[in-house]
């Protein structure tokens, strides 16, 4: 596992459809922060024109970029774990587009998972339940 840098571009494309290569995992977990109070499992991302700056003040092509679902089955992963919400809202900024990129070079096996601050929910619950959605995905996958 590793980190992508907090850019739109061609960077975060190529190293989407270079972690996904040849080979397509069974499936990808994204993580980034936002301001609500409890993780937010995000399961599709809307049709949008992305329009605000990185941090280097760039933005992607100006092109519509579709609305895509995962074929995750998050709405059960959220029933059985509890602690978290299904969202179909990832946002117009850089969580969205990860996960844009990584459903659409990934065949839709990708979830993002919006954690809040540690001032809303200690980081330690944070973990617990990230690593309790990670499971249940897992299992799932092997059954």
């Amino acid at each position: 596992s590793s980190g992508i840098n907090a850019e739109y571009g061609e960077s975060t494309e190529s190293y989407i459809r270079e972690y996904w290569g040849d080979e397509v995992p069974d499936m990808t977990v994204h993580l980034g922060v936002h301001p609500g109070d409890s993780i937010a499992v995000e399961c599709q991302c809307n049709p949008t024109v992305y329009t605000r700056r990185d941090v280097n003040g760039c933005v992607p092509e100006a092109k519509e970029w579709p609305a895509l679902t995962s074929s995750l089955p998050l709405s059960n992963v959220v029933d059985t774990v509890g602690n978290c919400d299904l969202s179909r809202d990832a946002g117009t900024y850089l969580c969205q587009f990860v996960l844009h990129c990584s459903l659409t070079f990934g065949s839709g096996r990708s979830v993002f998972l919006h954690v809040p601050p540690e001032a809303k929910l200690p980081a330690a619950d944070s973990a617990a339940t990230v690593r309790r959605i990670i499971s249940d995905l897992i299992s799932r996958q092997l059954r």
